[in-house]
């Protein structure tokens, strides 16, 4: 693997101030060659202020432009920010987004209440778009009961029966004393979109101790198998143990449990190229701090990762947190301190790896993009 390009997709040091902190980046590649890149961005990493931005090229990433500007922080009445969105193609201009919106009517809470550690009250919405992102229309909420502290983790798939999957996590209600349980999900519609009704367990720990993030997916484009990577924290030590992987069947209703990968990281998102080929894209925080790339050739039974390609390294030296055990509520504080990570990848045409990540430092973090060779 090797660079072979790299630039910027939005340039938070020469911002507005509700914008100089970007992050959660989601990337999507359409039918007549365009780019879409999805980000938030507010006045800091935890900010009621935050909201959207849909940035388009259509040379490739080399040059950008904003299509969509943000939506409405109002929901039904309640003063809200928008913190992650994610796009797919179904037809060629006609898009569906899934867009994760939180409950700010009180600036000065945080996401993460610091007694608890549960989340904010959110609702996830699902739109479509005809004209290639710039609009988006016929808003409708998914019903995520019974669950709570829910949020999305990526774009809507869709599996090799048709059916979609939209991937999201729940953990814990903003003030549940109660140790929290997390549960990666995937939920499924027959009707196109219309409607997501079901949702099928991913990875679960009864037990609380091992929770799995973040997960990322991918559909193997000759077997419609999927595969999943979760970011994997070890809440009886006190630490991060290393990514965790699992595989579900074509329907998306079956999962195996999940396993250790075999390296140590954060937010991983693979990416299946075919002929159980599988590229992943990861957060290194541990030293040195670098955003890596590692390829599988059966499909992510094992790693190459003594050929890995680190395609971003951080110059802010060690990260907060990372290497010590740390209580649960200090790890949540950590986050809002890291500068870098959130990497997605796309396929393009001629067969190069298009990521997208955020990085920067505490004044200001920008949406990058680096292109590489498999």
């Amino acid at each position: 693997m090797k660079i072979v390009d790299q630039g910027c997709v939005f340039d938070a040091t020469t911002a507005p101030p509700n914008q100089r902190s970007c992050s959660f980046t989601d990337i999507a590649t359409l039918s007549d060659g365009r780019i879409l890149i999805c980000f938030r961005a507010g006045s800091s990493k935890d900010s009621a202020d935050e909201n959207l931005i849909i940035r388009q090229s259509d040379d490739g990433g080399r040059t950008w432009n904003t299509i969509g500007g943000g939506f409405e922080g109002v929901v039904e009445g309640t003063p809200g920010g928008w913190r992650h969105g994610a796009i797919t193609e179904l037809e060629p201009g006609g898009l569906i987004g899934c867009f994760c919106w939180f409950d700010r009517s009180d600036p000065n809470r945080p996401l993460a209440n610091p007694q608890t550690q549960g989340t904010l009250p959110s609702r996830i919405f699902i739109m479509d778009s005809v004209d290639s992102g710039r609009r988006w229309i016929n808003r409708r909420e998914l019903n995520v009961s019974p669950f709570e502290g829910v949020a999305t983790t990526g774009a809507v798939l869709r599996l090799a029966d048709g059916t979609l999957g939209l991937p999201a996590e729940a953990w814990k209600s903003y003030n549940d004393t109660r140790p929290g349980k997390h549960r990666a999900l995937l939920w499924l519609s027959h009707d196109a979109g219309r409607s997501f009704a079901r949702s099928v367990t991913t990875a679960h720990d009864p037990s609380g101790r091992f929770l799995y993030w973040d997960q990322r997916l991918s559909v193997d484009p000759d077997t419609g198998r999927l595969i999943v990577l979760y970011w994997t924290h070890d809440r009886s030590a006190g630490q991060d143990a290393n990514v965790h992987l699992g595989w579900g069947s074509p329907c998306g209703k079956i999962w195996t449990n999940p396993e250790d990968a075999g390296f140590a990281g954060q937010i991983s998102s693979p990416l299946a190229l075919g002929n159980g080929r599988v590229v992943a894209v990861y957060v290194h925080r541990h030293f040195p701090p670098t955003l890596r790339a590692v390829l599988s050739e059966d499909f992510g039974k094992t790693w190459d990762v003594a050929h890995q390609l680190v395609f971003y390294e951080s110059a802010a030296g060690q990260e907060s947190g990372i290497g010590d055990k740390r209580d649960f509520g200090e790890y949540w504080a950590d986050m809002n301190l890291w500068n870098f990570g959130h990497p997605e990848a796309v396929r393009l045409p001629g067969g190069d790896i298009l990521i997208a990540f955020y990085a920067g430092d505490a004044k200001a973090m920008s949406i990058r993009w680096v292109r590489i060779q498999v």
